[in-house]
């Protein structure tokens, strides 16, 4: 039966011809025609990429004033942002699933920010909130294990930033309150001078308490300032350097269990971000990219209890180079490469285990994208990677693609991936858990069939369906030793993601998107994947006036079939395993100038959880984390 509704889903989405192309410029969301460069590492239109790849434009985030990546992506379908409470920011950690899988590699440029050794998540998408700077964000959904590292089994999250080319020089300023107490204050600056290009910007942010959708004050607490820098210049024949720095810190309490613990736990995060990046076109054939970057990051949480269970004193810090070089002739693009990075754990105050421990990743890989004619092409890849704990590994891919017409492509994936055991699954002994040196790597591999289709020139979308198979998977579990990391067995995941967009006249345009995810989750990092999520869309656009609807639909949410603290998470979890939040926003032009803009999230007051497994009316202990309910922002833009 599913086989049946996937090749009739498909059929319906390809079953078009003679369709005219939808320009980029035309519509406020993306198109198969937007450039993308996450799937191939090369600059490519979406349909001809091969591969399951939204983008959220920048146009999306300044209708929408994203204030975090996490945020920005939440959208996009077969992405899960597992917050807890009002934002990432007020917790130490808040899972990202990408079509099952919580390995996920997040970048800026091509460049990794993630850390190994946080608890929970390598990322944290919620400290990346300075938006003004970010050009898109590309989000590759499935295994990318050959480009970008073989711990890539869910996916790739890019964010492009901006590089300014006209010539001139902007200023934007933003201010806003919010509801909880809120407040946000935002300054931009680009320009692009006698070869110089650069961006500056800075943002502070403020939360106070917040209600739930059943009118109940959750601790909550924020202040946080980032800053972000880029310099750059160009050298001449499509070849720049660049600079970047970034920097985020920020005060917090948070409940000290779930929603329903009045104890306060306070907490500090302090990270930073710096990175070399040179880009150099040796010939009409042969472009080369080299990278240098690192990456810190310190935690202080529930620092107000010292000497606690629940206490973590922790510095994180990865540092990394990259190179790559691009070799195009008629009909073929060859990619190669090495990645080498380092992750380590300067210091751990309550786990002596793991201060001081590291662990280091050499990757090198090939890629050859080949049209065989007009219409087939193949793309054969293999990436051979050392890690220092558990050795060397080869993941091969292989991807055929078979396009129909400029406005049809179809394509089949088989890509292998294994995923080294963190620092913290290793060496984590604190508390309740103990170290278990003796994990093995995930391993397994992702089956791919998908197509991308454009109707006409007011409707494209595109369709995949996935199959991921996994050994040695690793869960946090009970052991005849205690509790530790285990490996817990093997794993099969499938899934289905969609997407359509509709440009219904000059002025309205709307999105569709559509996730069915069926599989063996093993819960531990409180991740409930819907089994079925809708994401619908809707935008109006005018000279002076532009407005949106966002709506997001959770269907038969999976949960875990445990029982923490004496509570059956399964039963507990149960009526609360579907809901819709529904999202309003619009901004009006004053002058040229001047935008002043108005949004209402969670319109219904919808009482739900993006995680947790206890009973909401579970005592303190509980864990349930209460998404906020009902709240506005209203705030003013001025550009100059």
């Amino acid at each position: 039966m599913k086989k049946k509704y996937i090749a009739a889903s498909l059929a319906a989405l390809c079953a078009a011809g003679g369709a005219m192309t939808v320009h980029a410029e035309d519509m406020p969301v993306y198109t198969l025609d937007q450039v993308v460069v996450t799937a191939n590492r090369e600059p490519e239109k979406v349909i001809d990429s091969n591969a399951d790849i939204s983008v959220v434009t920048a146009k999306d985030i300044e209708a929408n004033h994203y204030k975090s990546v996490a945020d920005a992506v939440k959208q996009v379908p077969g992405v899960v942002i597992a917050t807890r409470g009002s934002s990432s920011q007020t917790y130490f950690s808040d899972p990202i699933t990408i079509n099952g899988s919580t390995n996920v590699v997040v970048m800026v440029d091509g460049m990794r920010v993630n850390t190994n050794g946080l608890m929970g998540t390598h990322s944290q998408l919620g400290i990346l909130t300075n938006m003004d700077s970010v050009d898109h964000i590309e989000v590759l959904k499935g295994s990318a294990s050959t480009l970008y590292g073989s711990d890539t089994a869910g996916g790739v999250i890019n964010i492009i930033t901006k590089k300014p080319t006209d010539g001139k020089v902007h200023t934007t300023l933003d201010l806003s309150r919010a509801s909880f107490d809120g407040e946000k204050y935002g300054l931009y600056n680009e320009g692009n001078k006698d070869g110089f290009f650069w961006t500056i910007e800075a943002n502070k942010q403020i939360q106070g308490n917040f209600k739930d959708g059943w009118g109940r004050h959750v601790i909550n607490h924020l202040n946080a300032e980032s800053f972000a820098g880029k310099i750059g210049y160009d050298l001449g024949n499509d070849s720049s350097v660049t600079l970047s720095y970034e920097k985020y810190n920020a005060d917090y309490t948070r409940p000290d269990y779930g929603s329903n613990d009045p104890t306060k736990d306070f907490g500090k995060k302090d990270s930073d971000r710096i990175a070399l990046q040179y880009n150099a076109r040796i010939n009409d054939r042969l472009t080369n990219r080299l990278s240098m970057y690192q990456n810190r990051y310190h935690l202080q949480d529930d620092y107000n209890n010292a000497g606690s269970s629940g206490t973590t004193d922790l510095r994180l810090k990865t540092r990394g180079i990259s190179d790559q070089l691009t070799y195009t002739m008629e009909g073929q693009t060859i990619i190669g490469g090495f990645d080498l990075y380092q992750d380590s754990v300067p210091y751990y105050a309550e786990v002596a285990g793991m201060q001081g421990k590291h662990a280091t990743n050499l990757g090198f890989y090939v890629q050859d994208k080949w049209d065989i004619n007009d219409r087939w092409n193949v793309t054969p890849g293999v990436r051979v990677e050392h890690n220092t704990d558990y050795g060397t590994r080869t993941t091969p891919s292989l991807t055929v693609g078979y396009k129909i017409s400029d406005n049809t492509n179809y394509y089949a994936s088989y890509k292998k991936f294994f995923n080294a055991p963190s620092l913290m699954q290793i060496y984590y002994d604190n508390y309740h858990t103990i170290p278990n040196p003796d994990l093995d790597p995930e391993e397994g591999y992702t089956v791919e069939l998908g197509a991308n289709h454009i109707f006409d020139d007011t409707l494209s979308g595109n369709i995949s369906v996935y199959r991921q198979f996994a050994k040695n998977l690793i869960s946090w579990g009970y052991s005849s030793k205690g509790t530790q990391y285990l490996n817990t067995g093997k794993t099969i995941n499938t899934g289905v993601n969609m997407s359509l967009t509709k440009k219904f006249s000059d002025h309205l345009s709307g999105t569709l998107g559509y996730s069915y995810f069926d599989g063996d989750i093993r819960n531990d990092s409180r991740v409930y994947m819907p089994k079925h999520e809708l994401n619908v869309g809707l935008n109006y656009t005018d000279k002076k006036f532009d407005a949106y609807i966002n709506g997001r639909g959770v269907m038969d949410r999976y949960t875990s079939t445990k029982s923490s603290y004496g509570v059956s998470e399964s039963k507990t979890m149960k009526d609360y395993s579907s809901f819709w939040v529904w999202d309003i926003g619009a901004d009006y032009k004053i002058t040229k100038e001047a935008t002043i803009y108005a949004r209402v999230n969670n319109v219904f007051d919808q009482f739900y959880t993006n995680i947790g497994s206890s009973s909401p009316s579970y005592g303190p202990s509980g864990t349930w984390f209460a998404a906020p309910g009902r709240n506005y922002e209203v705030g003013m833009q001025y550009r100059f």
